[in-house]
């Protein structure tokens, strides 16, 4: 196990790709970098994904990113401190989140390790926020000696993606070697730092640096990839214990597909509904269009945005936080009207013959039921539907007709349906309702959606004329009830 930090919100917008790897973020409180808008976007990315929010002051210096010591009077320097914290708390506070850390920037970050005046300031600075939050440092650095005399709570941050000088210092990046990119020399960097608490610094010295935390900076070339392999690397036992998972698998270049027990169950259904409900609810923007089968989610996403691997541990860490029990929108069942007259259950016969029953008892097995949408398909408004009793199955007709009606009700193996349209077709057909199961027009062209239930109703041939005319005039209004 392994905990990584990331310096965010500085302008690189590549924060939805991180916050699946790791577990802390230090958000720029614009000092260096971020204003309220960014602030606010990065907390609730860090509320979504589970992320412990960090504030990240740094000296006012936008133009150089912080990365360039200031001399500030004394005042100057603690009110500009805790306004950056200030304005984080407030945005944080608007969000129902919480932060947990502070950690210093840039130059401040390098000026508080050493030298003892700016420490004593910043800690000055810092010191209402004492008992409320953690600081990160650097090991055996000054800051730590001061923050521990002070009584903080000290978390040692090592730097994934940096190279170190004898002294601990940072090499400066103004040197080639100062950072670096390639996973190849990270993870041997990093495990050093782990299983032994020592660092292999630029002079191939190896020296003590305690760490609880490893920072990968945002801005650092390959920064996603980085992350994904540290947490891979050395998260590998907790991947072993995450919770079952529906299939994934590459569904062409723009797609991925979620995939359950191939089942017709309102378990299985629950599932696939809660899972795209919690999808919508994150509202990733590289995502963009689900759509739902039976047991099935096949999610379209923007490939110049995000590659298959990453929105794949995307997923799996999205499905592996702890959250709130779902709230599925609420289920409806709606009363369809459907006349089994012989004019228009043109198949009966067969069935009755078929699985012999006669014609009144079909009716009174198909009517019985409450049946559960699961999936609307494959024509727009086709409402495909479980539930169907077991002595009613049959199979499709093995040559389609060329054309079914509009609002046929018709059954094809274990499920029934409804034709939204006239179409060609293959299920065995035994009635048709008046309804209008699409309409582009409305606001929701579908007044059904999958989790919902249709119960059907025989009507006779007069009243299904009488049905027809009240939809065409505007007068019919469509039963339902709310599913408790």
């Amino acid at each position: 196990m392994i905990h990584i930090n990331c310096d965010v919100g500085e302008g690189v917008g590549n924060e939805e790709l991180l916050m699946p790897y790791i577990n802390a973020c230090n958000i720029a409180c614009g000092g260096h970098a971020g204003d309220d808008e960014t602030m606010g976007e990065v907390v609730l990315l860090a509320k979504k994904y589970q992320v412990e929010i960090g504030a990240h002051p740094s000296y006012p210096d936008r133009e150089n990113f912080g990365r360039i010591s200031i001399h500030m009077a004394s005042a100057e320097f603690i009110k500009t401190i805790q306004n950056q914290i200030g304005n984080l708390e407030e945005i944080v506070a608007f969000h129902a989140a919480k932060i947990v850390h502070i950690k210093p920037h840039g130059a401040l970050y390098n000026d508080v390790a050493k030298s003892e005046e700016r420490a004593q300031l910043f800690l000055k600075a810092i010191s209402k926020y004492k008992d409320k939050y953690k600081l990160y440092v650097p090991y055996n650095s000054v800051i730590e000696t001061l923050a521990l005399e002070q009584n903080f709570e000290v978390i040692y941050e090592a730097f994934a993606d940096r190279n170190y000088n004898d002294d601990l210092t940072l090499v400066s990046r103004k040197k080639d070697d100062a950072v670096l990119t390639e996973i190849g020399a990270i993870i041997p960097h990093v495990s050093l730092l782990k299983n032994e608490q020592k660092v292999l610094t630029i002079s191939k010295q190896k020296i003590t640096l305690k760490s609880d935390t490893f920072c990968v900076h945002s801005d650092t070339l390959n920064a996603i990839k980085i992350v994904q392999q540290l947490y891979t690397y050395f998260n590998s036992e907790k991947q072993h214990s995450k919770p079952t998972f529906p299939t994934i698998k590459a569904y062409g270049n723009t797609g991925i597909l979620l995939t359950w027990e191939a089942k017709m169950t309102s378990e299985v259904l629950k599932n696939v509904l809660e899972c795209k409900e919690k999808l919508l609810n994150f509202n990733i923007e590289v995502l963009l269009d689900i759509i739902q089968s039976n047991n099935s989610l096949l999610i379209i996403y923007d490939n110049n945005k995000i590659d298959f691997k990453t929105l794949q541990h995307l997923l799996e860490r999205l499905f592996s936080l702890k959250s709130d029990k779902i709230q599925t929108p609420t289920q409806f069942c709606w009363e369809v009207p459907v006349c089994y007259d012989a004019t228009f259950g043109i198949d009966l016969e067969e069935i009755a013959q078929k699985n012999k029953l006669s014609i009144a008892e079909i009716i009174t097995l198909h009517t019985a039921p409450k049946y559960q949408i699961f999936s609307i398909g494959f024509l727009p408004g086709f409402l495909y539907l479980g539930g169907l009793d077991k002595r009613l199955h049959i199979d499709r007709k093995p040559t389609p007709r060329l054309e079914v009606k509009k609002g046929a009700v018709g059954i094809g193996g274990m499920q029934t349906g409804i034709y939204p349209k006239s179409s060609p077709g293959g299920w065995q057909i035994l009635g048709n309702s008046p309804l209008n199961f699409f309409e582009v027009s409305n606001e929701k062209p579908c007044f059904a959606k999958a989790g919902d239930f249709i119960k059907f109703v025989s009507v006779s041939i007069e009243e299904y004329h009488q049905i027809s005319e009240a939809i065409s005039n505007g007068n019919y209004i469509l039963k339902s009830a709310e599913i408790c």
